[in-house]
């Protein structure tokens, strides 16, 4: 467990020196002109190996438009954890232990396997998201047309 922990940390350390960085930006040009650089810490999201920032351990860039304040962070974009506090690999947890058990079982293991503090709710929504992702891409393919 000691060297898990210790990995944890290194790989911890390293993503807050990449999200610190400069990412590139995706607004639209008129906005990207406008926008102005702010740091922004407060924000845990919590990856399938450890959190990917501490809330108070890791400023991100955070962009934002003073005319029509739209604003993105270009590390949350890179991540894909935009609007979310969960990585791709902890949806994909519990996107898979919600559907083969009761939503408790499920969050206790994911806290057993992976020491991730999540609630049951988190377990039950996210396979519900994940569920009708999956439902509407089948959709689009049954419904594309035949090449």
């Amino acid at each position: 467990m000691a060297m898990r922990a210790a990995m944890h940390r290194a790989g911890a350390t390293a993503l807050s020196q990449l999200l610190r960085s400069d990412l590139p930006v995706r607004m639209s040009a008129k906005c990207l002109v406008r926008a102005v650089r702010e740091p922004v810490t407060g924000r845990c999201a919590h990856g399938a190996c450890s959190p990917l920032w501490a809330r108070s351990s890791c400023c991100r860039p955070w962009y934002l438009c003073p005319h029509c304040h739209n604003g993105q962070c270009p590390a949350d974009a890179v991540l894909d954890i935009e609007k979310t506090d969960l990585s791709p690999g902890v949806r994909r947890m519990l996107a898979l232990v919600g559907s083969e058990a009761p939503f408790d079982h499920g969050r206790q293991q994911v806290e057993l396997l992976a020491g991730l503090a999540v609630t049951a709710k988190a377990v039950e929504r996210t396979a519900e998201a994940t569920g009708a992702d999956i439902a509407a891409g089948e959709k689009r393919e049954i419904s594309a047309p035949c090449n």
